[in-house]
């Protein structure tokens, strides 16, 4: 019989308070805009053997390519969730801005309740010439870095009211 330290088997001695209160997943719409993009990527592939112009040809297998750029995007936010727990808020992939203004991408960020100083959300419109406009959740910390959350991926209206009420309801009972 082997003996394991507790930290080693984390799920197994897990504390009730540490159950997932809340989980926010990504949607079924990123699945659907990728077989899109592969649609589009597959036409546009299929169009370059048909024709005999080499200027279209280059420039359709360009288009194909950034068409699979767009796709690999996405593909990082495929099975994501946001993890509610009392302690501590979970956040995969996503951006973060520091207080020298640089953006890097972090990867499964575990933020304690208490070292969140606000939560508020922005409504970006891309420039020039687009048409979308997205709304991005900021997560501020107390050491002023920020991580931004694009709040259109995940199945929850209102993420940032949501994500709000638990940082008041549990960022309290810690400082207490």
């Amino acid at each position: 019989m082997a003996i394991t330290h507790p930290s080693l088997c984390p799920m197994k001695h897990t504390l009730p308070h540490e159950k997932p209160v809340a989980v926010y997943r990504t949607t079924n719409s990123i699945i659907f805009f990728e077989i899109l993009y592969l649609a589009a990527a597959i036409g546009c592939g299929y169009i370059v053997f048909q024709i005999d112009v080499l200027w279209a040809q280059l420039l359709l297998v360009f288009l194909a390519v950034m068409i699979l750029w767009a796709c690999r995007d996405l593909l990082k936010y495929r099975n994501d969730r946001i993890v509610v727990t009392p302690s501590h808020l979970s956040l995969p992939n996503v951006e973060t801005r520091t207080n020298k203004g640089k953006y890097t991408l972090a990867r499964k960020a575990i933020i304690p309740w208490h070292d969140i100083k606000d939560i508020t959300f922005t409504i970006d419109v891309e420039k020039p010439n687009s048409v979308r406009i997205q709304k991005l959740v900021f997560v501020i910390l107390n050491d002023k870095t920020q991580y931004i959350i694009d709040a259109e991926l995940y199945d929850v209206f209102f993420l940032e009211r949501k994500l709000k009420s638990f940082w008041q309801q549990y960022g309290k009972k810690t400082l207490t």
